[in-house]
């Protein structure tokens, strides 16, 4: 594994490390990860963003509702040297990805209702909302507990 795929490796979910594995294993190798795990207070930040701060909006899930935030998702794109490149959503290049996280188990973020293309992530039964409220609860050890519970083989 190369040593971007090895970066984000770091800090995910034990539950969503043999996923991102198999991903990285059928993946060509122009294919690279962006963003993996992102703290409570990353993924608030990039709420705000195009909300209350200068730039595009990036995401609807406010910190504790994102899968960034257990460790149980990733993005990628396709890469040309060190260079990320940005296909549109309709860009026939997303089916290799897409083909991808369905050979290997996870969600696809372009067949969301809301595309998002680069994104993948576990499949669980319950709403990550839901994993939130269990993270007040009871911490991440009661997050991860029932990610655990819901996962969709």
């Amino acid at each position: 594994m190369d040593a971007r795929r090895l970066r984000f490796r770091k800090g995910l979910s034990t539950l969503y490390l043999p996923y991102y594995d198999a991903l990285c294993d059928v993946l060509p190798e122009n294919w690279q990860p962006f963003y993996g795990l992102r703290t409570f207070e990353e993924q608030e930040r990039l709420w705000r963003q195009g909300r209350q701060t200068e730039g595009p909006v990036v995401t609807n899930a406010k910190a504790g509702q994102s899968p960034h935030n257990y460790g149980c998702a990733t993005d990628w794109t396709i890469w040309d040297g060190g260079t990320p490149l940005w296909p549109k959503s309709g860009d026939s290049v997303w089916k290799v990805y897409e083909d991808a996280c369905d050979k290997v188990g996870l969600r696809w973020g372009g067949a969301f209702s809301k595309v998002d293309c680069p994104h993948n992530e576990l499949k669980i039964e319950c709403r990550w909302n839901r994993i939130l409220i269990e993270y007040g609860l009871r911490g991440m050890q009661g997050a991860q507990e029932l990610i655990e519970s819901s996962v969709i083989a």
